[in-house]
């Protein structure tokens, strides 16, 4: 009786760590994530927008002949000056038709000129006189088409400025047509950045004599400078719903660089109750599912969808109206594998 009683307790220990055991091994690792902590967007998002720096005016450069690159005159981020020889391509095959058509005008001139003395004779007619010099006309036409050719193997530049975009190197294909480079005038900048659908009615085009639309505040040059709208798109951007703003910015001659970024602050605007507490968030984060908006949030470690109301699109991201709150974890990566009540790490 005593050994039966035995072998019954030691059969049940095997049971229970047996069934231990199974259970660490169905358990699943948390799965990694990216989070980050929601906090209000501090001031008014409804005035303030982020805008990248651009020169005013840039003369974008193409050739009108193919060939092969000879030579490259200027790098990018130097100064060139009007005139100044960018790029030579291969131009033999145009100076050998350059040399034809000199010749057969040269033919035609002397031609012209016998008939035409003999004309005066009157040993030849009018139709015939006609006829040599249309075909005087023919070569002149070709030989200035040869030498618009030759000169075309040579890129020049058309003004002064900045060079940018010149990805050319010595042996490469030039294709005719294709923008090449582009000259920047950075005697003077621009900002342009997007503002949301519900403020555009808002934005208003600068006049001659008006005064400055607000202030472009260029972090990492610790300056401010004032700015004036000169150009108001009329076409959303259909993923966005965003309209895009130019401004010219009074100032910077010598400190701006193309592609800075810098943050624009508007005079007037819409001043809302919760301006204070506008809440953004990646675009990316935002799953559209048939319930409407949704985002995953980590909430005491586990996987948790919400959803999400959105108030409207800025160039740093989407604003929420509902479904978000200050201190709330947001996964903003790492959610494509995620389901609900998953352990996350």
């Amino acid at each position: 009786m005593q050994k039966e009683l035995t072998g019954i307790l030691v059969t049940a220990l095997l049971l229970t760590a047996c069934s231990h055991r199974d259970k660490s091994v169905k358990e699943q690792a948390p799965l990694p994530v990216k989070t980050t902590v929601i906090a209000p967007k501090a001031g008014n998002s409804h005035t303030r927008y982020v805008g990248t720096f651009e020169a005013v005016r840039e003369t974008p450069l193409s050739m009108q002949t193919a060939g092969r690159v000879l030579s490259v005159g200027a790098r990018n981020g130097t100064r060139v000056h009007q005139g100044q020889i960018l790029l030579r391509v291969d131009s033999t095959q145009a100076v050998n038709a350059l040399r034809n058509a000199e010749a057969a005008l040269s033919l035609a001139e002397d031609g012209y000129r016998r008939v035409k003395q003999v004309h005066a004779k009157g040993a030849v007619t009018d139709q015939k006189l006609v006829e040599v010099e249309s075909q005087l006309a023919r070569a002149r036409s070709l030989y200035d088409a040869a030498k618009q050719q030759v000169s075309e193997c040579t890129l020049t530049a058309p003004c002064d400025g900045v060079l940018s975009g010149l990805e050319l190197e010595k042996g490469q294909t030039v294709v005719p047509g294709l923008r090449l480079c582009s000259i920047l005038d950075v005697n003077a900048f621009c900002v342009r950045f997007t503002v949301p659908e519900t403020e555009i009615g808002l934005i208003q085009l600068s006049g001659q004599q008006n005064a400055a639309s607000g202030v472009v505040e260029c972090t990492a040059l610790d300056t401010v400078l004032p700015i004036r709208i000169i150009e108001k798109s009329m076409t959303a951007n259909p993923v966005t719903h965003t309209y895009e703003i130019k401004a010219r910015i009074e100032g910077g001659k010598d400190i701006l660089m193309p592609g800075m970024v810098g943050k624009v602050r508007l005079n007037g605007g819409i001043l809302t109750d919760n301006a204070a507490e506008d809440i953004v968030i990646p675009a990316c984060c935002i799953l559209l599912k048939p319930e409407g908006h949704t985002v995953w949030l980590k909430v005491n470690g586990k996987a948790v969808r919400r959803e999400i109301q959105i108030d409207g699109y800025q160039a740093d991201g989407v604003r929420v109206k509902t479904g978000l709150h200050p201190g709330d974890s947001l996964i903003t990566d790492g959610y494509q594998k995620l389901y609900i009540g998953c352990k996350v790490n």
